[in-house]
């Protein structure tokens, strides 16, 4: 039976689990659901029942299930998913790492992809009129690649970017660089049924991020960073998360910093109960975590992404070195994948106890963790 609107009210956006990705806005074929400004979808006038919304949505599936059909075969790193080469790569540009995140390697990645032709597009996530907020953007040059370079942490409509890339701007072969949440979303497209398969095919290349979660705009960056803390957005000219802190830069004056502990409590609900740290199913994953300040982790995972990175290679805008030359190198990243699993493992468990709704995937069976987490369950059953 086809799932409807209704379901997806009822399976995701009722119980909290919505991410504000909006892939179900994009793939309307009646352009009947649009997003509010918390970036929940609502239904107008005009739905004729055919279930597309629903079978884009990344919350009402096991994810585990897409694992075969993109790889045809379980996870090589039961951590991180499958991967053929881990790389700690930094941009040569001085404006693109001063921009980018990290070291500016997806700027420069995606740059050179699009000067060789390999892709005509690049849906990423920008900031609108007001600061920091973040929106989707088709990229086609250099120069938009670095006004919307650097990591937003909040909720992004990021499929709204790539419906505007197909029916605006007729790109065909277009790159999304998402959180592993946008990546799930991304293939589902593909691979559902029903799906709006024209937008599904556009997507040449999948850019995942390495993610620990994200914010909503309004509850953290107005509410605690502005107000509370008394940081301008106007002022901010940059965030990080990393080394167990949430750093926040500030043009004319000094850095300020919270600890990650201090503000968990802010990040999403879908953010909590998600193991995937490191964008398993991306086709090329980057992130801070495993490479020295300055420098990406690239984990190269698919053959499209290895083709990909070959291509834009020869352009010489990065600089490439294999991740186990340099510190903390991969455990880096499996301290952190393990961290996030196990986190998400005892707040599904705690959901359970509290007889809170959960993911309609998870109601017919038990999560089944890592076996790396089993202590940290075991634990809880003890308290």
């Amino acid at each position: 039976m086809v799932k409807l609107i209704g379901d997806l009210i009822k399976d995701v956006i009722e119980p909290g689990f919505c991410l504000g990705c909006n892939a179900c806005v994009a793939a309307c074929p009646m352009q009947c659901i649009k997003k509010e400004e918390n970036e929940i979808p609502v239904l107008k006038t005009g739905c004729i029942n055919c279930g597309i919304c629903y079978g884009q949505c990344p919350q009402v599936v096991d994810p585990k299930t897409l694992q075969k059909a993109i790889f045809g075969d379980n996870p090589t790193d039961e951590l991180l998913g499958t991967y053929t080469q881990a790389l700690a790569v930094e941009a040569k540009d001085a404006i693109m790492k001063a921009h980018g995140q990290d070291g500016g390697a997806v700027t420069a990645l995606l740059s050179s992809l699009l000067d060789d032709g390999y892709i005509d597009g690049a849906v990423v996530v920008g900031t609108g009129e007001a600061p920091w907020q973040p929106v989707a953007r088709v990229a086609t040059t250099t120069g938009e690649l670095i006004e919307c370079a650097g990591s937003k942490y909040t909720r992004t409509p990021l499929f709204i970017g790539l419906r505007d890339a197909v029916n605006l701007y007729y790109r065909k072969r277009v790159a999304i660089v998402g959180t592993p949440c946008n990546i799930v979303a991304s293939w589902r497209m593909q691979f559902s049924e029903p799906t709006n398969r024209h937008l599904g095919e556009t997507i040449r290349l999948r850019v995942g991020l390495f993610c620990g979660g994200v914010f909503r705009y309004k509850e953290f960056l107005k509410d605690i960073i502005e107000r509370q803390l008394r940081a301008p957005l106007a002022e901010v000219a940059k965030f990080d998360m990393k080394d167990g802190r949430f750093v926040i830069y500030l043009r004319h004056k000094p850095k300020r910093e919270l600890a990650l502990s201090a503000v968990k409590r802010y990040i999403d609900l879908p953010c909590k109960i998600c193991s995937d740290f490191t964008a398993e199913f991306a086709d090329i994953s980057v992130g801070s975590a495993g490479s020295p300040h300055g420098r990406s982790t690239v984990l190269i995972r698919t053959p499209t992404g290895a083709e990909a990175f070959d291509v834009a290679k020869k352009f010489r805008k990065f600089s490439a070195v294999e991740l186990e030359k340099v510190k903390p190198g991969i455990e880096g990243v499996r301290l952190e994948a393990k961290a996030k699993k196990g986190a998400a493992a005892k707040e599904l468990e705690i959901m359970r106890r509290q007889k809170k709704p959960l993911p309609v995937w998870l109601q017919e069976r038990p999560p089944e963790p890592p076996k790396e987490t089993i202590e940290s369950l075991k634990s809880i059953s003890r308290v």
